[in-house]
Parts: C-alpha cells; sequence; structure tokens
C-alpha cells in the first residue's frame, strides 16, 4: 500500500510538472498564441508609391523565425528631381530574444540593411541577384539597428531609416482558432 502511495504521487508530481511545461504565457488566456506582424517599405522608384513586404511570424517556444527581405530598387533624387542615384537594397530581421510582458511582449530584435550597386541572396535552392547598371549613380550605405523593445498588444511601432525604407512591428494575440484579437494597423502592401 505505501508503495503504491509512492507510485501514484510520483505520477502525480510528474503530470503537473508536464503541465507546467506547457502552460499558457503570461498574460495570454488558454489557447491563445502571439504572432509578430511587421512590414519594411520603401518608395517604388518606378511609381513613386509606397512598396514593401508585410508578414506576420507566430511566436513560437519564445522565438521569432529571422525573416529575410526581397532585393528591392531604391531611389534618390536632388531637389529639382535631375540628378538621382539608385541603389539595391538587401534586408534582414531577426528577433534573438522574447519576452511576455504585462499587456504585450519585450523584444530584442536586429535589422541589417544593406544599400550597394549589386546585391545577391542565397536562400536554400533559391538565388537572386539585382544590379543598377554602371552608367547609372549608385547608392551605397549600411544600417544595423538594434532595439530592445516593448510592443502593447495592437500597437503598431514604427521606425524611419536611411533612403525612405520604414520598418514597422506589432505583437498580435491569437485566439485558439487563429483569428485575430489585437489590430495590427499594418497596411497591406
Amino acid at each position: 500500500m505505501h508503495s503504491i502511495l509512492k507510485l501514484t504521487l510520483a505520477a502525480t508530481v510528474l503530470s503537473l510538472s508536464a503541465c507546467a511545461g506547457f502552460s499558457t504565457a503570461p498574460g495570454l488566456d488558454a489557447g491563445q498564441t502571439v504572432s509578430l506582424v511587421n512590414s519594411l517599405t520603401w518608395v517604388n522608384p518606378m511609381s513613386g508609391k509606397r512598396d514593401g513586404v508585410r508578414t506576420s511570424w507566430p511566436i513560437k517556444h519564445g522565438k521569432v523565425a529571422a525573416e529575410y527581405y526581397p532585393l528591392a530598387q531604391l531611389k534618390r533624387c536632388d531637389a529639382q528631381q535631375k540628378q538621382c542615384a539608385w541603389g539595391v537594397m538587401r534586408a534582414q530581421r531577426s528577433a534573438p530574444s522574447f519576452t511576455y510582458a504585462d499587456g504585450g511582449v519585450n523584444m530584442t530584435f536586429a535589422l541589417a540593411i544593406d544599400v550597394a550597386r549589386r546585391q545577391e541572396v542565397r536562400q536554400s535552392e533559391v538565388q537572386t541577384a539585382m544590379a543598377i547598371p554602371q552608367d547609372v549613380a549608385a547608392l551605397a550605405g549600411t544600417q544595423q539597428l538594434q532595439h530592445t523593445i516593448g510592443l502593447k498588444y495592437g500597437k503598431v511601432e514604427q521606425m524611419e531609416l536611411d533612403f525612405g525604407v520604414r520598418y514597422q512591428v506589432c505583437a498580435q494575440r491569437l485566439d485558439a482558432a487563429g483569428k485575430a484579437i489585437d489590430q495590427c494597423d499594418i497596411p497591406f502592401i
């Protein structure tokens, strides 16, 4: 009888510790998850309108996947619009640390932007290259941005970067069915 009680007690402790490993993150109701909605935008050199990429990444095991944005052309002209320089932008975002907080999340993210005459990207089996012709003035520059940011659910944070590039990020809760609870006002492009 005594050994059966010990086995039952041990099984209960193991069950409770296993459940604790699958508990809901602080500030979330049972079944809710969080997704990181972000966008990288720039002015399209041909149309003059805002262009870019908007994505949503689920947070799994306290981590957010790295994101590699597609190559994009940028243009900057003088005040009279007579002399223009073009460049190709390569950008990527990572989020090395992430924690749940009261009413949102705290995230450290790194955004790397490289603008040059020619860029090349290799991802898995896909290779992309883009170049500005030699007889056209070229833009060049790099920007390494690393921020620790407190994101309140549904509130968009925005950062203006070199060459008219804009980064927006928002944390969004999803219910157990995957439907958005919070509205992240980052436009679809």
